[in-house]
């Protein structure tokens, strides 16, 4: 009878014997190209009660329901990796480190590190060393071949979206280059406007391989598909962009809206 117990609990556990976390979940979902599941991704964390880019701003992103958060990852003069959008010399002397927000996010939530492909070798040592590089989404808008030689061995193990402005000349370009050359699993599109036929475009090239994430704080990044026209109408806003784009990650400085939106539909 106990090994038959044994054996039950060893079939009944994920494989490898480790029990699944949310943040593993969410990976999961975001390297699946045909998972409708649409992803909300939290701008600087939930900073409406709280300060951006900082663990309560994370933990209020986990509450609300978010899969991702987007944090800004700067280096200070002492060699100090803190979350702050701004440029820093020395860094606010209260400002949260990467390794506490990594330590925050920790198994219950995927990380977007911005303003960071720069320190990739600094930021992957941390994620290392708390366990967190699997939550990790790198992001940046060089060439394909750039982000390989900064990766190095850690391609594959790592997520790379790249950053693509539609409406810039050569964007298709881009485009197959990186598809070629990295297969990303997530593509960051931003357009001014949803009239260039090049967005129809992109969106058939890349349908069915990858996730097309868009940001919808500004109107200038979306095509004027935002926040605000979605509080309003959230079918000409977050609605287009899920009907007419294929979008099936969104940044947003709305989190429990937009959750609450995608929940409902």
């Amino acid at each position: 009878m106990k090994k038959a117990g044994i054996l039950l609990i060893i079939l009944l556990l994920p494989f490898g014997g480790f029990c699944q976390t949310r943040a593993d979940s969410i990976r999961a979902i975001l390297l699946d190209p045909h998972d409708r599941t649409v992803l909300v991704a939290s701008h600087r964390g939930v900073w409406t009660d709280v300060p951006e880019n900082s663990s309560a701003s994370i933990q209020a992103a986990i509450a609300a329901g978010a899969h991702i958060v987007e944090i800004d990852v700067r280096k200070t003069l002492s060699g100090k990796l803190i979350l702050h959008h701004g440029p820093v010399l020395f860094g606010p002397s209260d400002a949260t480190t990467l390794e506490e927000a990594l330590l925050t996010a920790k198994g219950r939530i995927m990380v977007n590190v911005d303003k960071a492909f720069g320190l990739f070798d600094e930021i992957v040592e941390i994620a290392e060393r708390t366990g967190t590089l699997d939550h990790i989404i790198f992001k940046g808008n060089v060439q394909a071949a750039k982000a390989l030689d900064v990766m190095g061995d850690y391609f594959g193990k790592v997520i790379f979206m790249p950053v693509v402005n539609l409406c810039n000349g050569g964007a298709l370009a881009r485009i197959e280059d990186y598809m070629q050359r990295l297969n990303p699993p997530v593509f960051e599109c931003v357009f001014r406007d949803d009239t260039d036929p090049v967005v129809t475009i992109a969106r058939a090239r890349l349908a069915g391989h990858c996730r097309i994430w868009v940001n919808t704080m500004w109107g200038s990044l979306c095509g004027g598909h935002d926040d605000n026209v979605s509080r309003d109408d959230p079918e000409a806003g977050y609605g287009w962009l899920i009907r007419e784009l294929g979008t099936s990650v969104m940044q947003t400085d709305a989190t429990a809206y937009l959750v609450n939106y995608l929940n409902k539909n």
